[in-house]
Order: C-alpha cells, then sequence, then structure tokens
C-alpha cells in the first residue's frame, strides 16, 4: 500500500466524516491475539455505517480487509497493509421460523436470541467463536450441523455495480468449509436463517450440552484461533497429528494444544510467525507420515516476509 494511496483515503475519510485509527494493533481484536497493526482501522457499528466505509475504500483504490470477531485468523506479525474494517454491525430481527442478522453479530449472540425465541436448529453456532459473516463466508459448522443446513439467504453488496442483493444458497457455493465469498468481491451485509419451533428449555439443554462438550475438548483457556486444520475425508486432522506424536510439539511461543491436537496455542506477547511455522511443521510431518497434505482452516493474513511459506 503505497503512501499516496493512504492519503487518497484519509482525505476522502476526512470530507465524509468517517473515523480511521492509525497504526492500530490487530492482535486484541483476534482470538489469537498475535500480530501487528492495521495502517488504517474502521468499526462501523451499523449496516449504513459499514456501506459508506466500503464505499470510502473503493473510491479511494483500496482492497479493505474484513474483520469480525478475529477467530480461525492469524495477522502476521508485520501486520496488515492499507484499510482493515472491524465489522461491529449486529442488528437482529425475528420473523419465526427465520431470523435475520447483520454479518457483524457474534454467533453466541445469535444464538442466545434464536433460543430465547424458541427457534431451534442454530445450536451449533455456540461453538462457533466468531460473527454470522465469518460463519457463512467458511460455511461453518459442529456438531453435527453447518450454516448451509439452515441458511436462507445472504445480503451481499457488490463494490463493483453498487447494488445490493439476496443470494439465495443455492448460489453461495456452499461446501464443506467453503463458500463463493471466498473467491470473489462480493461482501456480506447480513444472512437469514430458517429454523425450528420447539420449546426454548429444550433448545437451551441442547445448547449446554455442546458448551459443555467444548469446554471438555478444547483449549479455551489458552490464546487460540480454533481449528488449524480442515479435517480430511473419512478421517480427522486432530487424530492424525495425535498420531504423528505432534501433541504438545513446541515451536518458539506456539505449542501443539495438549487437549485437541487441532489446536495450537500462543504465550502472551507470542508470535504469529512461530504460529505459521508449528503449523507447517505439523503439516509436513503427518504428510511425510500418513501421506495425507492437511489444508488450513485458520487464515494467514496480512505481511508476511517471505522466508515464511504458504
Amino acid at each position: 500500500m503505497n503512501h499516496t494511496t493512504l492519503e487518497r483515503l484519509d482525505e476522502l475519510a476526512r470530507e465524509r466524516g468517517i473515523e480511521l485509527r492509525r497504526d492500530s494493533p490487530l492482535g486484541p481484536y483476534t482470538t489469537l491475539r498475535v500480530g501487528g497493526p492495521a495502517d488504517r482501522l474502521a468499526s462501523p457499528r451499523t449496516r449504513g455505517e459499514l456501506l459508506a466505509v466500503l464505499r470510502l475504500a473503493r473510491d479511494a483504490g483500496v482492497s479493505p480487509f474484513l474483520l469480525g470477531n478475529g477467530s480461525d485468523l492469524v495477522v502476521a506479525d508485520a501486520g496488515i497493509r492499507g484499510l482493515v474494517i472491524r465489522n461491529r454491525a449486529r442488528d437482529v430481527a425475528l420473523d419465526p421460523p427465520r431470523i435475520s442478522a447483520d454479518a457483524g453479530c457474534p454467533m453466541a449472540l445469535l444464538v442466545k436470541r434464536a433460543t430465547a425465541a424458541g427457534l431451534a436448529g442454530l445450536e451449533f453456532g455456540i461453538s462457533i467463536p466468531g460473527t454470522l459473516g465469518g460463519a457463512v463466508w467458511a460455511n461453518a459448522g459442529a456438531h453435527g450441523g453447518d450454516m448451509a443446513g439452515i441458511l436462507a439467504s445472504v445480503a451481499v453488496w457488490d463494490p463493483v455495480t453498487d447494488i445490493i442483493a439476496d443470494r439465495e444458497p443455492e448460489a453461495c457455493g456452499l461446501a464443506y468449509r467453503e463458500s463463493r465469498f471466498k473467491h470473489g468481491d462480493e461482501v456480506i451485509l447480513g444472512a437469514t436463517l430458517t429454523l425450528t419451533p420447539d420449546e426454548p428449555h429444550r433448545i437451551a439443554a441442547r445448547v449446554a450440552q455442546h458448551q459443555a462438550q467444548r469446554r471438555a475438548t478444547q483449549p479455551l483457556a489458552d490464546q487460540n484461533a480454533g481449528s488449524v486444520f480442515r479435517n480430511p475425508s473419512d478421517d480427522h486432522a486432530g487424530r492424525l497429528i495425535d498420531a504423528a506424536g505432534l501433541k504438545g510439539r513446541r515451536v518458539g511461543s506456539a505449542e501443539g494444544s495438549t487437549l485437541h491436537a487441532n489446536f495450537i496455542v500462543c504465550d502472551r506477547g507470542g508470535s504469529a510467525s512461530d504460529v505459521r511455522r508449528l503449523g507447517d511443521l505439523v503439516r509436513d510431518a503427518v504428510a511425510e507420515r500418513f501421506g495425507v497434505v492437511l489444508e488450513y482452516e485458520i487464515e494467514f493474513v496480512g505481511a508476511w516476509p517471505a522466508e515464511v511459506r504458504a
């Protein structure tokens, strides 16, 4: 990101009354809590504010990075060049059996609202630490459920045409941890889910069961970014990592969780590069031992040095 482009971004932001923070640390906004700063950071709190910042970026010739709750994400130690948009838009609307929300709505909040309204089917979302937008983007899932199973429509903004449209599930390219939104320019503004009426106490019991299972099997007390690798077909990444003798392996400030082999935890003040080096070490060792090449589920974003390979 050259200096002239940032100057143009700042100038337009001043003209439009949009607040941008300079050199803002991103680690505190991620669940792993490592990584460097963003050149500029915006934190819109409504869908209208989000659209204003998106249009600002477009008009300044900047490709923004959208940040939700910062899970499943490793920000480079050098940070992210250009503009990061931390989406805080989280309005929720109920129209039983459907529930709609802004992309910045945390999944835990959405589960809470659905439970209180007696709408079932989203219980698995309590184990997804991100936002609705991120969950749709990755077709996130847990406990046998995923977003593809409940998605009714996705509201998107097209930066080329400036058109806001609804995408039906069939048009979203949903597959295991996959969607069309990973490969295009459309920005997810929100989504509508179709759920099933049920007694709130029954829904709450299932949510509590999922929470208990998650606490018992995942290192929630430690800094982590969620599952590091996707599960290969007919197997589990954690099993392969454990069988390769890599559970608890450490590289610098990063360590494979002793509670769940498919998690990497990081020391306070740790290094994103250590996390990536450990992940690559694990991936290479599993490939050599079992002939299975694990695919990353976490996303490595920002300005990574050339010596840290993808």
